[in-house]
């Protein structure tokens, strides 16, 4: 096979071709004698001047070669160059099914190039990626009768012929017909708002403490549910003097529809009512979603919120999540928190902080036109 050949393209090929050809056969082209090469070099060309306008032509030459293939394995008449077989020789031959595609009919077997070619067709559209090689059998083994001379050729091959010939063909096919891609990025998007959740110092001499979570929490809110209109306010301004319900809280028109009470802190049993009462009575009271989103929540203390309606959102609970958004659902978090450091919390010191973070992670972020050099 072709040295261009992949290392996952080769094993589809060998498996397929050990499909019809014994695992014991050993492959040695320079056994070929001049005049079999002959007609595999005029096979191979026949099929190439026309598989730009005719690529079904390829597999019909397959589907007669590995046929032949077949039958060789139950008559010896089919397993040594025999230049002057014709078509009439090979009818006579075999009895064939009265079917509009070509199947013999050989010590209660049926051998036909209808299952052969669908096997041809799942080999270059599925293991080899070739799409473009056309996917409907009928129409080009119904059609086998105008292909005489290729089915004669296919069955005066030796058993070697036969192999080189399908090796050729095969190799022809995917240098001729083009694989599908995948688009790929390289390298490949970054993960930014996971990033900032693992790795982002949450504390500094310069920042209110936990607006950096606060901040994180406006910005995971921001891009999970982006048809809300979001309401939050500076750390250290009560919800209740706001008329907000939680930290922050999220609206279409007049109704709210979620609310989220922050804590960067371990939540246990000990702590859960003086820390999240507030949230808990709302779930309580309220049709709107309620999130407690915290550093940490022990399964006790998460029990005790779930059973007042509450639901949980940790770092760890965060983080696979985040494992499900792509570069812009995260990104979209990213530039919530600095709108939150940037307009809420109105902190400059924050946001260049975050920045030069970001730089690092993601260079080519479009908020770093905003970071000072």
């Amino acid at each position: 096979m072709s040295e261009k050949n992949t290392s996952g393209e080769q094993d589809a090929i060998d498996d397929f071709v050990y499909s019809y050809f014994k695992q014991d056969y050993s492959h040695n082209p320079q056994q070929i004698q001049d005049d079999e090469q002959g007609y595999i070099n005029a096979l191979v060309e026949d099929v190439s001047k026309d598989i730009g306008s005719n690529t079904g032509k390829l597999g019909i030459a397959l589907d007669f070669l590995l046929v032949a293939e077949q039958l060789a394995q139950y008559d010896t008449w089919v397993s040594g160059f025999n230049p002057e077989i014709n078509k009439s020789d090979i009818l006579e031959r075999f009895d064939t099914k009265d079917t509009k595609t070509l199947t013999f009919l050989i010590e209660n077997e049926q051998v036909g190039i209808r299952p052969v070619h669908n096997k041809v067709i799942d080999l270059f559209r599925s293991d080899l990626k070739r799409t473009n090689f056309p996917s409907s059998p009928g129409h080009h083994t119904g059609d086998w009768e105008s292909y005489d001379e290729m089915l004669v050729t296919s069955f005066r091959l030796s058993r070697r012929g036969r192999y080189e010939a399908v090796e050729r063909l095969i190799d022809l096919g995917l240098a001729r017909l083009d694989a599908k891609s995948f688009e790929s990025r390289d390298p490949p998007f970054p993960q930014p708002f996971s990033n900032i959740l693992k790795n982002y110092e949450r504390k500094d001499d310069n920042e209110q403490a936990g607006s950096a979570y606060q901040a994180m929490a406006y910005g995971y809110v921001k891009a999970e549910w982006p048809h809300l209109s979001i309401r939050a306010d500076k750390l250290r301004v009560g919800s209740s003097r706001q008329h907000r319900y939680g930290d922050i809280d999220g609206y279409v028109g007049p109704d709210p529809m979620l609310s989220i009470e922050v804590k960067d802190k371990k939540i246990d049993l000990s702590n859960v009512d003086r820390e999240l009462g507030t949230i808990k009575e709302l779930a309580e009271n309220s049709t709107a979603i309620t999130i407690a989103m915290c550093k940490e929540v022990t399964e006790e203390a998460i029990k005790d919120l779930e059973d007042s309606n509450v639901r949980v959102v940790t770092d760890e609970i965060l983080e696979a999540e985040l494992e499900r958004w792509d570069y812009h659902k995260q990104n979209t978090a990213v530039q919530g928190m600095i709108h939150f450091f940037a307009n809420i919390e109105q902190n400059p010191s924050a946001v260049q902080r975050l920045l030069r973070f970001i730089k690092d992670i993601d260079p080519e972020n479009v908020a770093l036109v905003h970071l000072d050099e």
